[in-house]
């Protein structure tokens, strides 16, 4: 037994095999199982107008359903690999989500949503946050902004991606510039990947913080690079921003590390 791991104890050996298969087996199960949940709002949903609450359910149960369904999908499966939107589609085929209004907002039913968004029956923080990220920018969003038909101009659209980001609070006027972009593709070599976190690395070092298209390989690599080296420097205010489409996130889901969708 002196040559496992380097321990001479049976008992603990017994123990650390166990709990290697324990953990396999319910990574396993996890990513079969689903869980129902009603989650409460974050950010700046928590409080709306009667108005804004209706225009929401009524917006997030018609024609927006389904493109806001996917993305919602797409959130839920952050960290997994898989590029398909037909696969996942197909995998989750049960999965809905519905915009329940409240008194002083809203909250969303998750129905058939992956277990592997949950710990302990409770979704993950970031997670959550995403979601209703995804609330904000495709269902309010477009019913304030893009309601108006004649944004066509180049000016105009300047100004519909300024708000877009000004409500997303994205735009911080009282703080330092420091945000660097990154960009790449999803799907990159492991010598590729490695390159990027080491840039994401060295800007993390020097205080940056990161923007990328939120989803893996590329976009990922910055910010886990610049994770490690913010922890060096023991920043605790870092930005990890992502910034997507609908017509791509189902396919890119946001990774891990993006605390800012």
């Amino acid at each position: 037994m002196g040559c496992f791991m380097g321990f001479k104890s049976p008992r603990l050996c017994i123990f650390l095999c166990y709990a290697k298969h324990q953990t396999t087996k319910t990574r396993k199960l996890n990513h079969m199982d689903t869980i129902d949940a009603l989650i409460s709002p974050q950010g700046s949903l928590d409080i709306l107008t009667l108005d804004e609450i209706n225009q929401l359910h009524k917006s997030a149960s018609t024609g927006l359903h389904e493109l806001f369904r996917q993305c919602c999908l797409a959130v839920l499966n952050c960290g997994i690999e898989e590029d398909d939107i037909a696969v996942l589609l197909k995998r989750n085929a049960k999965f809905d989500v519905e915009v329940v209004p409240q008194t002083r907002g809203v909250l969303l039913q998750l129905s058939n949503a992956p277990s592997s968004a949950f710990v302990d029956g409770e979704i993950i923080l970031g997670i959550k946050e995403n979601l209703y990220s995804v609330l904000r920018d495709i269902i309010y969003i477009s019913n304030s902004l893009l309601a108006n038909e004649t944004t066509q101009t180049g000016t105009q659209l300047t100004a519909l991606v300024f708000q877009i980001l000004r409500h997303a609070q994205a735009l911080a006027p009282r703080r330092k510039p420091k945000i660097v972009v990154c960009w790449g593709g999803h799907s990159i070599k492991t010598i590729e990947y490695d390159y990027t976190k080491q840039v994401g690395y060295d800007l993390g070092l020097r205080g940056y913080d990161i923007c990328t298209g939120c989803g893996p390989g590329a976009m990922k690599g910055p910010m886990k690079g610049a994770h490690i080296a913010h922890a060096k420097q023991r920043c605790n205010d870092y930005r990890y921003i992502g910034i997507t489409e609908p017509g791509i996130i189902a396919a890119e889901s946001p990774n891990p590390m993006v605390n800012e969708l």
